[in-house]
């Protein structure tokens, strides 16, 4: 007892007045709804990232074979390092 007069005296009372915990309670809802909103939207970049990994694997997949296909097409038709050629002109 002698505890909490000595805490009402330095610090207020123990409890809220009632204008006060409304206002503590509304601080509280907008925060709540701000996180939620928050929460949703990283939640939103983690799907996209998701997708956007699986899209890389399977680009990467295919160029390796694209590679392999138009090596073996250059080989056929006798012309080949064209494209190693091509891609080095591309790229200066």
């Amino acid at each position: 007892m002698e505890k909490e007069q000595e805490y009402a005296i330095t610090k207020g009372t123990k409890y809220l007045k009632k204008d006060d915990f409304k206002q503590y309670a509304a601080t509280l809802r907008e925060k709540s709804t701000q996180y939620k909103k928050m929460k949703a939207v990283i939640q939103e970049i983690r799907s996209e990232l998701t997708v956007l990994m699986n899209t890389h694997k399977v680009l990467k997949t295919r160029s390796r074979d694209m590679e392999g296909f138009m090596k073996n097409l250059e080989r056929e038709r006798g012309i080949t390092g064209y494209g190693v050629n091509f891609q080095f002109s591309i790229n200066l």
